[in-house]
């Protein structure tokens, strides 16, 4: 599965062309646009789910606004979902956005507003997206009736609202859950939420390390039930995790987004971590080793479960600077250039030479 998202003028982005994949993870420094093109992606899943309710998909939406203050006069929706996400004083008087897959077709612009056209394809359904914030550290200090508010009752972000409402029901609907990748089980008593540790110690979640507070709400989603959506999006899943963390988290995502009713359903993984990066190598290497022939994949296997091996045609990786995404992939390996995987420690490594050429040792 493919896609081909257009992105220009609209906030830090301004000319991104890229090909989107089963599993897309971008990097770059911090405000550089990472999360503006994944919140970005998740209104435009949104918008196709709600147009689809209402029975409005190819409608093209032509009457220009009437000035530019209004801005999105003739797609309300549209509006109401860069609200949604935070990103709505984005759009510029040249804003124009394109995303097409296999399912769906859609462009905005001021100028017409935006055309969205649903293709014909039998037997797939497609559903809305779904956003986990970084912000899901602050969910063990929250209390569980904040998340029945509204958007309108709350001055967090709807996305937020609704990744809380999710946690409380599936720990209502499940007495225990095994997180083996954080080597503890949670399970919600009596009002609390409760973690226990390898030595049978109970913890409140609040009092856990924070790695803990930040991936067991996470885990537990995933876990129970099946989440349907057309889009995953997590931000930072590298949040408060050592490397190792890091790598176990990958790997289990990447695993449970090749789930029978989770096969059409896109992956984009914004990070800051070079570790992220060099895990997904592991996994792209596994698969290519695997190729070779069937006893080179179960040795592979041992090494890496092969439910986690990334096929390189369903895999890409984009470095976001400058208002521009670049392509980290090597498309003669399939795997990320070991030059960008470099980079990240490049100025460290700088600093460190350039004292290196200061240094006179005593004894010299």
């Amino acid at each position: 599965m493919k896609a081909r998202l257009i992105i220009q003028n609209f906030g830090p982005i301004n000319d991104l062309d890229i090909e989107i994949k089963k599993f897309n993870i971008l990097i770059g420094p911090q405000g550089s646009g990472k999360s503006t093109i994944a919140k970005l992606l998740c209104i435009i899943h949104s918008c196709y789910e709600e147009l689809l309710d209402k029975g409005e998909i190819g409608k093209i939406f032509n009457d220009p606004p009437n000035n530019v203050v209004t801005k999105y006069s003739n797609a309300p929706r549209f509006e109401k979902l860069l609200i949604n996400y935070r990103i709505e004083n984005f759009i510029k008087s040249d804003t124009y956005i394109f995303f097409e897959d296999n399912y769906f077709f859609f462009e905005f612009n001021l100028r017409k507003g935006i055309d969205f056209r649903k293709k014909e394809v039998e037997n797939i359904t497609r559903s809305q997206s779904y956003y986990i914030p970084a912000e899901r550290i602050a969910l063990p200090m929250i209390s569980e009736s904040l998340f029945e508010l509204t958007l309108e009752q709350s001055t967090l972000p709807n996305y937020f609202l609704q990744f809380g409402k999710d946690f409380t029901v599936a720990r209502k609907n499940q007495n225990l859950f095994n997180l083996p990748i954080l080597k503890v089980e949670f399970e919600h008593k009596d009002g609390r939420n409760m973690v226990i540790l390898p030595d049978s110690k109970s913890l409140l979640l609040e009092e856990t390390s924070s790695a803990i507070q930040a991936n067991l709400p996470l885990l537990v989603i995933l876990q129970y039930p099946v989440k349907i959506a057309s889009l995953f999006v997590i931000e930072e899943l590298e949040l408060h995790g050592f490397p190792s963390l890091q790598k176990d988290l990958l790997y289990y995502i990447i695993e449970r987004m090749k789930h029978p009713k989770l096969n059409q359903a896109y992956v984009m993984l914004p990070t800051h971590s070079p570790y992220i990066l060099s895990a997904s190598n592991n996994l792209l290497f596994a698969a290519k080793v695997a190729k070779q022939n069937k006893e080179v994949a179960d040795e592979a296997d041992k090494i890496i479960k092969r439910e986690s091996w990334i096929n390189s045609d369903d895999f890409s990786a984009f470095y976001i600077k400058d208002g521009k995404a670049i392509s980290i992939v090597d498309d003669n390996t399939g795997l990320i250039n070991e030059n960008e995987l470099d980079s990240i420690s490049e100025n460290l490594a700088g600093e460190f030479d350039a004292l290196m050429e200061l240094y006179k040792p005593v004894n010299a």
